[in-house]
């Protein structure tokens, strides 16, 4: 398995519930692939540098997780296909930087 960062752009009218839901979502998909999340960072409502999708705001989540790299393009697919998701980026983490982090 392979340690991976996710960050989410996401709408920013959407109600907690429906956060909520779309997080399940993709945490679920990680964790039927025996994945493992490590840690859940919500930062909140922010302004985004300039406009997309018609938005100036976005609700902003990073997401760390560990999972078997050949799940990876199906959860980028779903990612893509969700209207809520403005942007995501997702970066394969460091082993060198994630172990001197916790040292």
């Amino acid at each position: 398995m392979r340690s991976y960062e996710i960050m989410f752009a996401i709408n920013p009218q959407l109600e907690d519930k429906e956060l909520d839901s779309l997080l399940d979502k993709v945490k679920k998909l990680i964790t039927e692939a025996k994945g493992e999340i490590t840690k859940t960072n919500k930062w909140g409502k922010r302004k985004l540098a300039y406009e997309i999708k018609d938005f100036t705001d976005a609700i902003y989540v990073v997401l760390n997780f560990s999972v078997d790299e050949k799940i990876i393009a199906e959860l980028e697919r779903v990612i893509k296909l969700e209207e809520r998701v403005i942007r995501y980026l997702l970066t394969l983490k460091d082993k060198e930087k994630i172990q001197n982090k916790d040292s």
